[in-house]
């Protein structure tokens, strides 16, 4: 079987799920479908430009990371010329450090911690802005611009769209006196 049929049963398969997915989440009542519909929405548009984008001519050698590397966990595809090949240098495989590992631990403690103590809005927008910041994916102003945009969005999708009441965190008695 050629690699362009093993693409095509993945996507076939992921398509199917998402079909399920959306006449699953059509039986719910209308505040349940709020968030799973646009999310399953999104994931088969994004399949379909991955369908076309692998079945056009040449897609496949141009894209040369799909899903089916994905799914296995490596680049199957060989470099086109052996220029390529000389100058790109093979990664050495990650080794997993007891440190780093607890150090991921630590930052979901301290997530969930942030939530018990502020409540899911403020705790998104303080674990976003400073993870982005520390691990210095952004810059300062641009972390805390996305952890207010993240924020917000949860805001407007559960307390808006979902009309739910929010835990406001242990520190809410606190807040109140102020």
């Amino acid at each position: 079987m050629n690699r362009r049929a093993q693409e095509n049963i993945l996507t076939a398969v992921i398509a199917c799920l998402i079909v399920g997915y959306l006449i699953v989440a059509s039986g719910f009542g209308p505040n349940a479908r709020l968030v799973p519909l646009p999310i399953a929405g999104i994931g088969l548009l994004c399949l379909l430009i991955q369908i076309v984008r692998q079945n056009r001519e040449g897609g496949l050698e141009k894209n040369a990371f799909g899903p089916l590397d994905l799914l296995i966990g490596e680049r199957t595809s060989e470099p086109e010329t052996k220029a390529e090949a000389e100058t790109e240098p093979t990664p050495a495989p990650a080794v997993r450090s007891v440190a780093r590992e607890l150090q991921a631990f630590g930052f979901v403690g301290l997530f969930v911690a942030l939530i018990v103590a502020l409540g899911p809005v403020p705790a998104v927008f303080l674990f976003s802005a400073g993870f982005l910041a520390v691990s210095k994916h952004y810059p300062l102003w641009k972390a805390v611009a996305s952890a207010a945009a993240f924020a917000i969005t949860v805001y407007l999708l559960f307390v808006v769209g979902l009309e739910l009441q929010l835990y406001h965190g242990l520190l809410e008695p606190l807040v109140d006196r102020f």
